[in-house]
């Protein structure tokens, strides 16, 4: 029975079977030296997830002490202690479904490369609960600071009739093609390798990030992660095989990193253009004149939705709101449009890029430098995941719905246009005495900026608002979500980074998001059509217009979620498997 559980939860991961232990667990090999697994589970979880013991005793009987774990659970989320393997395990916990702060990327990567150059017999196992999203994102991040990567070779990284294949297809590939024989006298011609395409070398000798003729790209990190992590699809439905690494979000992350490496990142990301002039493009300023920027607004296109979708819409908001007034979130014939903006801790986001900083190798950001030590990880205590890893700083509603557009694939459907802006002190107030002040406030650490910010506190100072003359104000390099909102009704999310969508040449920008590219547009996040972010640089003027508050996030992951969509009729399986 407890197999049949931990096959059911597995879903469309691969799982690997050994014989000789008698055990069969949620782990794939995407290398010989990296595994991917569930999380190593204790007590009744253990029934329908990756056996504690069962995971010491698979690493240590195939490895002996030559394995490394890396967890990305907060401890909020999952804990164990490190003597469970021997202590032999790093911790980089970041929400569950979320992107990491991307100086995390980096530094886990350096770690990781650290520990597996030592000997060919040294693996790093990584997991975070499912083993797929977070895990998948980090493993195709260590990949892409590779010079080249390759499948696994070695044999026991391989289930029994995969082997046999993979010899199978060695020797078919030994066996010549009449085909393409040469003809005598013509040069041959090399077959292209798993890393054809490459980026060109910089003759630029003051660039502190070279580029790597021979680097993977991105889509062959990805399919690689997904051949080995996720089952193959069956031949007889013509399934597509479900990608490994899927949200919108965290892929987005692997591009941005693709781009550091690359040497192509915004001018004076993580301070990079002061280590060497000219790092960025070939531009030899030394100094960037702009770090922030204003968010503008948001644009959101919605089809039209049903009466009795919209009338379920507002039962369930109307349910989460506790039955307040007819003035809140929702009305009789208004289903307001809202977003929420939140992002990491200021104080751990800075101290991981100091980390990142000091344990930088000036030609390579995937490498850590030799005299390095890691001995002092920022998260050796629970000081940062013990609570909510993500606050929410501000807000955004719309003025009301605009006339409605036909949609031109299709005139018989209307889609209307939200447009999301700052909001004043009074809608602020409106909006904050919604359930989200319900949740209970925490006791933080003396030493984080984000504190739990009251509606009261909010409501009697203009100065702790986080509206700006004409935009909120946020640092260009630093991490964003954006939730989207029908009332109380959770449409979808997104993770962004400024600086990677605006150009030090052009004073504003925006970019559009397809529904596609949005991470859980579940329920009515069906209907959305797309979302564009309109952003412009502040230049040399002062953040003077706002001072950091802080909420807690919205309780958007229980209630509001399984409400929500049982109003709307929609299955969240799907969503929670990511």
């Amino acid at each position: 029975m407890a197999e049949f559980l931990r096959r059911l939860v597995s879903g469309g991961k691969a799982r690997f079977k050994d014989p000789n232990l008698d055990l069969e667990l949620d782990l794939a090999y995407v290398t010989d030296q990296v595994i991917v697994m569930g999380y190593p589970a204790a007590g009744i979880e253990g029934f329908y997830r990756n056996r504690r013991e069962d995971a010491q005793r698979f690493l240590t009987a195939r490895h002996g002490s030559d394995f490394w774990v890396f967890n990305f659970c907060p401890v909020r989320e999952n804990f164990y202690d490190k003597s469970v393997f021997g202590g032999r395990v790093s911790r980089y916990p970041f929400p569950d479904h979320h992107t990491p702060p991307l100086a995390i990327l980096p530094l886990v990567s350096r770690e990781m490369h650290a520990w597996v150059t030592v000997s060919k017999d040294r693996v790093a196992a990584l997991h975070c609960k499912a083993g797929k999203g977070r895990s998948g994102m980090i493993v195709c991040a260590y990949l892409l600071s590779l010079d080249t990567f390759s499948p696994p070779f070695a044999e026991n990284s391989y289930l029994e009739k995969d082997w046999v294949a993979v010899r199978v297809d060695d020797c078919m590939q030994a066996i010549p093609n009449d085909a393409v024989l040469e003809e005598p006298g013509e040069a041959a011609v090399p077959a292209p390798s798993i890393v054809e395409e490459t980026l060109p070398e910089s003759r630029d000798e003051t660039r502190s990030i070279p580029t790597k003729p021979s680097a993977p790209t991105l889509q062959q990190v990805l399919d690689l992660h997904t051949s080995r992590r996720m089952k193959a699809p069956s031949i007889s439905t013509n399934a597509k095989s479900r990608a490994g690494v899927s949200i919108p979000s965290q892929r987005r992350w692997l591009l941005y990193w693709s781009r550091l490496l690359a040497g192509q990142g915004p001018p004076g990301m993580w301070g990079l253009s002061d280590m060497k002039p000219g790092l960025r493009n070939g531009s030899n300023s030394s100094s960037i004149l702009a770090t922030k920027v204003r968010i503008t607004e948001i644009s959101l296109r919605l089809r039209e939705i049903s009466g009795i979708k919209a009338g379920l819409v507002r039962a369930a908001s109307l349910l989460m709101d506790r039955g307040k007034d007819g003035n809140g979130l929702v009305g009789p014939r208004n289903n307001r449009v809202w977003a929420s903006l939140a992002r990491y801790d200021d104080d751990l986001v800075d101290a991981l890029e100091r980390w990142e900083q000091r344990t930088r190798d000036s030609t390579n950001l995937g490498r850590r430098k030799s005299e390095s030590s890691e001995s002092g990880s920022i998260f050796a205590s629970d000081k940062w995941d013990k609570e909510k890893m993500v606050r929410i700083f501000a807000r955004m509603g719309d003025d009301g719905k605009r006339p409605s557009e036909m949609n031109s694939a299709d005139e018989s459907v209307k889609v209307y246009s939200y447009v999301l802006v700052p909001l004043n002190e009074e809608r602020w107030v409106e909006i904050s005495k919604a359930p989200l002040q319900q949740e209970e406030t925490r006791d933080l650490e003396p030493s984080v900026k984000s504190e739990m910010t009251s509606t009261d506190s909010i409501s009697q100072s203009g100065t702790n608002s986080r509206v700006g003359r004409s935009g909120i104000v946020v640092e260009a390099d630093r991490e964003l979500r954006i939730k989207l909102y029908m009332g109380q009704v959770f449409l979808a999310w997104l993770w962004f980074i400024p600086a990677f969508h605006i150009t030090p040449e052009t004073r504003s920008s925006s970019f559009i998001l397809l529904r596609d590219d949005l991470d859980f547009p579940i329920g009515i996040g069906k209907d959305i059509m797309d979302v564009e972010l309109k952003m412009e640089w502040c230049q040399d003027e002062v953040d003077d217009t706002q001072v950091e508050t802080a909420q807690t996030d919205s309780p958007s992951s229980g209630v509001e979620t399984v409400v929500a969509n049982l109003a709307v009729g929609v299955e969240v399986s799907q969503a929670l498997e990511r």
